[in-house]
C-alpha cells in the first residue's frame, strides 16, 4: 500500500480505491473464471488504475483501457490458457497472471506483436512480487 500511495498519477485521474464485493463478483462474471485469492486481495486495494507505464488492470467497466475483462476479450485464447491480464507495458503488450498449470501464481510477459499466444518471459514468481517491482519502478 505504501508503494501504491507513492506512484505518480495524472492530476486528472485521482486514486479510484479498491473494488468492493459487488465489483469483484461482476468482474468474475464478465471474465467467466474465478479470480485467484491473490488477485482478489490486490483488487481490494486497487481496482485498476492508469499508473506505471501501461496501467494496472482490474474491475473497471467504467474505463475500458483499465478493465481486465475488456482486455481479455481482445485475446480470448488467454482464458483457455489460464492467463489473466493484470498490467500493460504502455506499448500494447501485457503482463498476465497464470492461474493454472505448473506456473500457476506467477506473472508472465506477453509480446502481443511477436506472439500473443505465448508467454515470452516470466516477470514475477507471484503477483505480489511482480506488483512490488512494477510499483517500485514508478514510485
Amino acid at each position: 500500500m505504501r508503494l501504491l500511495s507513492r506512484v505518480q498519477r495524472p492530476p486528472e485521474r485521482p486514486f479510484p480505491g479498491g473494488a468492493d464485493d459487488q465489483e469483484i463478483a461482476d468482474l468474475e462474471r464478465r471474465l467467466g473464471v474465478p479470480l485467484p485469492d491473490s488477485l482478489v486481495d490486490w483488487l481490494r486495494s486497487c481496482k485498476g488504475e492508469a499508473i506505471c507505464a501501461g496501467g494496472v488492470l482490474g474491475a473497471r467497466p467504467d474505463d475500458e483501457s483499465l478493465d481486465m475483462a475488456t482486455c481479455l476479450a481482445m485475446f480470448p485464447t488467454w482464458r483457455d490458457s489460464g492467463w489473466l491480464p493484470v498490467a500493460g507495458d504502455g506499448c500494447g503488450n501485457y503482463f498476465v497472471l497464470v492461474t493454472s498449470g505448473e506456473l500457476a501464481g506467477q506473472v508472465g510477459f506477453i509480446d502481443t506483436i511477436a506472439d500473443p499466444g505465448s508467454i515470452e518471459s516470466m516477470e514475477g514468481r507471484s503477483l505480489w512480487v511482480f506488483l512490488r517491482r512494477l510499483l517500485s519502478q514508478d514510485g
